[in-house]
C-alpha cells in the first residue's frame, strides 16, 4: 500500500481532534484553571496549531521559548479542524505551488 504524501497523525475520535498550542503563562494557566481562554487571548491573532504533542514541544523549545512556556492540548471538533485547514496558509515556500519566493 502506497503511503500518502501528506497525512495528519493526531489523537482523534469520530467527532473531535486534539491539537496543541503553546502560550505564555498569562494565557495558558488561566485557560487550564478555567477551562477556557482568558480575555488576554486574541482569536484574530495568527497562531500555530500542531496535531503532534512532540512536534509542539520541539517547536516551543520544550516549553522554554518566551511566550511558549505553557503547552495546551485542545480538543476541537473535526469540523473546526477542517475549517482551520481550509483557512490556513503555508509557512514556507513550496516550489511548484507558488510562482516565486516573493520578497
Amino acid at each position: 500500500m502506497e503511503e500518502p504524501h501528506r497525512r495528519i497523525r493526531a489523537l482523534h475520535t469520530a467527532s473531535t481532534i486534539t491539537v496543541y498550542q503553546a502560550y505564555s503563562p498569562e494565557i495558558g494557566l488561566p485557560a487550564i484553571r478555567d477551562g477556557g481562554f482568558p480575555a488576554a487571548w486574541k482569536p484574530g491573532r495568527m497562531t500555530w496549531i500542531k496535531p503532534s504533542f512532540m512536534w509542539m514541544m520541539y517547536r516551543s523549545g520544550w516549553g522554554t521559548k518566551e511566550g511558549q512556556e505553557t503547552v495546551l492540548a485542545i480538543e476541537i471538533t473535526r469540523d473546526g479542524f477542517e475549517w482551520a485547514l481550509r483557512h490556513a496558509c503555508l509557512a514556507g515556500y513550496v516550489q511548484g505551488l507558488h510562482s516565486d519566493r516573493g520578497a
